[in-house]
């Protein structure tokens, strides 16, 4: 890198430049390759002793752009709080940029008391890298705030990556993504100590279905006209503990079972039975085919069907929907996506079971996907009993699941494969612009920005986003690779993965009690780190290393699979042990085995109350289970 102070420029390999200035007390230096912000005489300054590195670049017409976090209004940040893999990207049909800041850096302004944050204003073209302070707001933005002088010198680098080849024009977030794995993931995946996975899967057993645990909780019996059936309850809280007299004991929502694409009871089902064929179990083979059960017997009405059982009073239960809906859709109304997930796990059933009743489910469900198919390629949300179809993303990335579903049914019916493919350019269309917007972007816990459906933030240049859209995407191009050998949907397959690479995490950040290394975000706009869907997204990394030879997805879904359990409180993962026991001195043996679904969602409580065995535990023994039967030549232990 070649950087003039005098004119405060660096020279880029297309011959532009980018600008760069400082802010506060600092001075700028060139160390490692990267510009970097030193703070000066702080100690001697009043007031605010913010320091900032304020870069800008030459692109003005941007084909490609990528924030870690929003930041929609001036007073935001992207606070160190989600630096989980910290660049931003912009690039055109000329260059691509990426501004990464180093998280080495970071650990050590923490210790000096001084908060790293980044932020991109698009429209002027602006990367800021800042030592100082901000606070977190609302569900989940980061403000500024003043700075307090830091304790020592402080020093930021920001690591400018360009590129002019062809491939990182069109695939910016790979050149970003494989520069944070080389300088961090990769070396701090090398040094770890692999977790004991089949002791952790031990003991979710224990905890679920035994007696010593919380079993007397977690499985709930479900009697369905002549057939028992019965699953894990969708969540319990610490007010279920078995040390609560049973009397006193209370359920932090209505029972309830559910098969959706979150909290997918058929997931777990799969995953138990082949975990149950590992270690010679009949029980759990058992619960595994009561828990499809459940899925079985889901009404289905001209092939749609509900995704939620809740129990009412005494041993009745009633079938409903998700509730994570937008507001014009009724309680009655099928989500597609959540239908669609439940039939792909079905399938997985036939292929272990050959249970015949699994497949003809199916196909009635894809029956009307066939009908349900738009114009564009795309498949609808959600469908009201009437076959109205509410207008919230009613064409949108969760498409990609009903064209993987389409492509694996694989039984020789052309009208599967051809439906399938012609949703393809629709989904290239999004992943094009990086809209994924689904259920979860907008109806879940971080709600901003419901005005912005199908809009981008203008500060950011980019749409609020949610990395399930991502993770199926790749899915869809990567079956549709296997389906035509067709190397543009590889080429795609990677290039979702790749973005998708950038919400893991490629290190252990020091405000977090648990490893974070290998872990995944949920949005650009909320804070989880290890959340549990890195347990899902770890079979898309070994399936595509597999089909691509790539050594970095492999150890990227390896990573994955280890985090998945780096919030089960276990004596093996003494940390995270230690923050459960400070909040819940009454846990004990018999709780090993509980897992909060993520770190950092709150940053006042470093764990929370709840285990979602479907979003967590359970799913975590699913995905290392199939991972074993599945890729039997990995390393996971």
């Amino acid at each position: 890198m070649l950087l003039d102070g005098k004119e405060g420029r660096v020279l880029l390999p297309n011959g532009a430049a980018l600008t760069v200035e400082a802010r506060g007390a600092a001075e700028l230096r060139v160390s490692d390759g990267a510009i970097e912000l030193c703070s000066r005489d702080a100690a001697a300054a009043e007031g605010d002793h913010t320091i900032a590195l304020v870069v800008r670049h030459p692109i003005d017409e941007a084909v490609h752009v990528w924030v870690p976090h929003l930041t929609p209004g001036p007073e935001n940040v992207i606070g160190d709080w989600v630096f989980r893999s910290p660049a931003i990207i912009v690039a055109d049909r000329e260059i691509a940029l990426a501004f990464v800041a180093d998280v080495d850096d970071v650990r050590a302004a923490r210790a000096a008391g001084s908060l790293a944050w980044l932020d991109y204003d698009h429209p002027r073209g602006a990367i800021t890298l800042a030592a100082g302070a901000y606070r977190h707001e609302g569900h989940v933005f980061f403000v500024r705030e003043p700075a307090a002088a830091p304790r020592g010198e402080v020093r930021l680098r920001l690591h400018v990556v360009a590129s002019t080849e062809p491939e990182d024009l069109e695939n910016p977030y790979g050149m970003a993504a494989r520069w944070c794995w080389a300088r961090w993931g990769r070396p701090a995946h090398a040094r770890a100590v692999a977790p004991p996975l089949s002791r952790h899967m031990e003991r979710v057993v224990r905890w679920a279905f035994s007696a010593e645990g919380w079993a007397e909780s977690v499985w709930q019996p479900v009697e369905i006209g002549s057939i028992s059936a019965g699953a894990p309850v969708f969540i319990v809280d610490v007010g279920r503990h078995p040390s609560v007299p049973v009397a006193q004991r209370t359920w932090r929502e209505p029972r309830s079972i559910w098969n959706q694409a979150w909290f997918s009871t058929q997931r777990c089902a799969n995953g138990l039975l082949r975990y149950a064929r590992q270690t010679g179990s009949r029980d759990l083979e058992a619960r595994a085919r009561q828990m499809t059960e459940i899925a079985l017997a889901a009404p289905q009405a001209d092939g749609l069907f509900p995704a939620v059982l809740v129990a009412g009073d005494g041993d009745a239960w009633r079938w409903s929907s998700s509730d994570r809906r937008p507001p014009s859709a009724t309680e009655r109304a099928c989500h597609v996506v959540d239908a669609a997930f439940t039939c792909r796990m079905l399938l997985e059933w036939h292929a272990l079971t050959g249970d015949e009743r699994a497949r003809a489910y199916v196909l009635r469900f894809a029956e009307r996907l066939l009908a349900l198919q738009r114009p564009s390629g795309a498949f609808p949300g959600w469908v009201e009993p009437d076959g109205s179809i509410p207008a919230e993303l009613a064409e949108g990335p969760e498409s990609a699941v009903s064209a993987a579903l389409l492509l694996e049914l694989g039984d020789g019916d052309e009208r599967w494969r051809d439906a399938a493919l012609r949703a393809l350019p629709f989904l290239e269309g999004v992943t094009h612009d990086g809209r994924w917007e689904d259920f979860e972007t907008y109806y879940s816990c971080a709600r901003w920005g419901e005005d912005h459906i199908g809009r981008r933030v203008a500060r950011n240049g980019v749409y609020k986003q949610n990395t399930l859209s991502i993770a199926w995407c790749a899915e869809a191009f990567l079956r549709a690779w296997r389906a035509t050998r067709d190397p543009s949907h590889l080429r795609l397959a990677r290039r979702c993965v790749d973005e998708l690479s950038l919400y893991q995490a490629v290190w252990d950040p020091p405000f977090l009690p648990a490893p974070a290394l290998g872990g995944f975000g949920v949005m650009n706009a909320d804070s989880e780190w290890n959340d549990a869907r890195q347990s899902l997204f770890a079979q898309l990394y070994l399936e595509l290393g597999e089909e691509t030879g790539d050594r970095e997805l492999v150890e990227r879904g390896v990573a994955a699979l280890r985090a998945s359990f780096s919030m089960l409180y276990a004596p093996e993962n003494a940390a995270i042990a230690r923050a459960y026991e400070r909040r819940f001195p009454f846990f004990g043996e018999e709780s090993h085995g509980f897992m909060m679904e993520n770190q950092g969602h709150d940053p006042s409580e470093p764990v929370g109350t709840f285990t979602i065995f479907t979003w967590g535990n359970g799913s975590a023994l699913a995905s290392v289970a199939t991972a074993r039967d599945r890729f039997p030549d990995v390393a996971l232990e």
